[in-house]
């Protein structure tokens, strides 16, 4: 897929949840096309990309196509947005990719504000230094940063005070039940007022119905 470029971005909202103006926030996402034109999403292919030590460069591929899509939007449609980019933990543990990004972002012409980058929080916490140094030096320049999948690890609030990021990005697996499960209800209330006391904004994966919007509401 890679040197046959067979891969696709797509883009999904995040919508807020409270009132008042919001910058809009969208978020990139990764898809192979098969040989018959078929869509095929990440958890089909991700783990494979992984074992193989791939994610490195799917990173670098996904980095770069982003920031030329985002290259082509008009300055004002920039300034008011957040576009996050996920980024796999393999690519944090690599020397050259933070030098890799700053080239990326300076080449684009992209401003930094407007892009937020995705790392999850047990890929965080399996490399607390690298992430912290990335986080750090991008966040001099202004980038954000999201911690996905939060709550999903064991050690996620003791962590949250040593890693600069922005927003909690709450695992879907809690999310999805919280209507139903009290235990994943409290869940998802502890999340949101330890990432509001931090002065963290609180994202919810998994919100697939009416119920849980108007729960998380």
């Amino acid at each position: 897929a890679l040197v046959n470029d067979q891969f696709e971005l797509f883009s999904q909202a995040i919508e807020s949840l409270q009132p008042g103006s919001h910058k809009h926030h969208t978020e990139i996402l990764l898809r192979l096309i098969d040989e018959s034109g078929d869509l095929i999403l990440p958890d089909k292919f991700i783990s494979a990309a992984e074992r193989y030590h791939l994610m490195p460069a799917i990173d670098r591929w996904v980095v770069s196509k982003a920031l030329a899509a985002l290259a082509d939007f008009d300055r004002d449609t920039l300034l008011n947005g957040t576009f996050a980019i996920n980024l796999s933990g393999q690519s944090l543990g690599e020397d050259d990719f933070l030098e890799f990004v700053h080239s990326e972002i300076k080449k684009s012409g992209v401003p930094p504000e407007c892009i937020c980058f995705e790392i999850t929080e047990t890929a965080a916490v399996a490399n607390i230094s690298k992430a912290t140094s990335f986080m750090d030096s991008l966040g001099e320049i202004n980038c954000s940063f999201s911690l996905d999948d939060f709550g999903a690890g064991i050690s996620s609030f003791g962590y949250l005070k040593n890693l600069p990021a922005d927003l909690l990005k709450i695992d879907g697996a809690i999310v999805k039940d919280i209507v139903l499960d009290e235990a994943s209800d409290a869940m998802v209330i502890a999340i949101n007022e330890v990432g509001h006391a931090m002065k963290l904004r609180t994202i919810a994966e998994y919100v697939e119905n009416e119920a849980i919007k108007s729960r998380l509401k």
